[in-house]
């Protein structure tokens, strides 16, 4: 009976004093200190380098929110942003930097760079007009960069490029500042890749193998310029150095979706469709908006007979294709076959029709038209 008296003492004297006890026996937890911007953004250039660009994106957009003034953020996030494959994210953040600082000529290559990434996006989804527009921006902001600092080589870079991509009657200009660009900075990936597209587009193509090679070996964590070169070796019959390439880019950066989107191309022009498959279906895995990759993962299905699954990734490519080009006519005509073989003609004729207009190539024509007459047929009962 003492013990159970004494107990009670105890569990009154804790209930009244619970607060007290409570503080002795769990301490208040001490704060965290806030993590700076300049430690965001310490933290963006490691995940960057380890190829981990979502939080690298992530930890640069929250150092600009606690150091909004500080113009190097920006400059890195938006060179980030182009290699991530997000150049509408890059413009945007270009323009907020060019209101922050207008006087500043590495703005305004970087702003160039923004506009020359969105082109290529535009060319590749089958807007030449729209591209165009954008490239000549890309050649406006390089100019003011170049008029605040006439020793500003991404400028010159950007320009090149820029140029090159308006027409062949500006190839010797766009090689004049190339070669500027080189000249102010010959260690630069900026300024070599400018070179090597430029070399690339002329046919030179050796030429622009070795400045790939010159750039990597300055900067040998640059995996953008890896894909780039794997490219460049597999169409000039140097096949297993290009599926070579893309492997060392993968044990470089396991989650790149450009290197395995391109072994699925390399897989489907080598005829290998199950491998092109495998590729193409780990690119879409990493990178669903990578238009490309979906056409190329369709392809790969359409090559097998798997007309579903090639019919729901082609969808997704040929939406996403604002206009039909020699590039990707092909994808147009595929997604028509694969409507034809599921006996869907009513959907299969308008993509023939639409090619057969935009008349890109002869052979995508003569594709579009056999077709469009198998499915007339067929919706005569002509064709079982």
């Amino acid at each position: 009976m003492l013990v159970v008296a004494a107990a009670l003492v105890v569990l009154v004297y804790l209930i009244i004093n619970r607060e007290e006890v409570r503080t002795a026996i769990v301490p208040t937890p001490t704060p965290q200190p806030t993590r700076s911007a300049a430690e965001y953004a310490t933290s963006a250039a490691l995940y960057r380098r380890d190829a981990e660009y979502d939080a690298a994106i992530e930890a640069y957009g929250k150092a600009i929110t606690l150091d909004p003034a500080n113009v190097r953020y920006y400059l890195d996030l938006i060179d980030l942003l182009n290699v991530a494959g997000q150049p509408e994210e890059a413009l945007d953040r270009a323009e907020q930097a060019k209101v922050l600082a207008p006087e500043v000529p590495q703005v305004w290559a970087a702003v160039s760079s923004a506009h020359l990434a969105n082109a290529n996006r535009l060319f590749e989804t089958g807007d030449p007009a729209g591209a165009g527009l954008q490239y000549q921006q890309a050649i406006n902001a390089a100019d003011e960069a170049v008029g605040l600092d006439p020793n500003t080589p991404d400028a010159y870079a950007y320009k090149a490029q820029a140029l090159a991509r308006l027409g062949p009657e500006r190839y010797a200009e766009a090689m004049e500042y190339a070669s500027l660009g080189i000249e102010l900075a010959p260690d630069s990936p900026v300024t070599r890749r400018a070179m090597a597209r430029l070399y690339e587009l002329h046919g030179f193509y050796d030429n622009a193998i070795e400045e790939y090679l010159v750039a990597l070996d300055a900067n040998p964590s640059l995996v953008d310029m890896r894909v780039d070169l794997a490219y460049l070796y597999f169409f000039t019959g140097r096949q297993q150095q290009g599926i070579l390439t893309l492997q060392e880019v993968l044990e470089l950066d396991p989650a790149n979706a450009a290197a395995y989107d391109g072994l699925g191309y390399f897989y489907f022009v080598l005829g290998q469709y199950p491998r092109a498959e495998e590729n193409a279906y780990q690119a879409v895995q990493l990178d669903p908006d990578m238009t490309r990759a979906h056409a190329h993962l369709g392809a790969a299905y359409f090559q097998q007979s798997k007309y579903d699954t090639a019919i729901e990734e082609l969808e997704i490519a040929v939406t996403a294709y604002e206009q039909i080009s020699t590039a990707n006519a092909t994808y147009f005509n595929m997604l028509g076959q694969a409507y034809y073989y599921q006996n869907r003609c009513p959907e299969a004729t308008p993509l023939f029709e639409r090619v057969i207009q935009a008349n890109p190539d002869s052979f995508a024509v003569e594709r579009a038209q056999e077709y469009h007459e198998l499915c007339r047929q067929q919706q005569l009962g002509a064709v079982p």
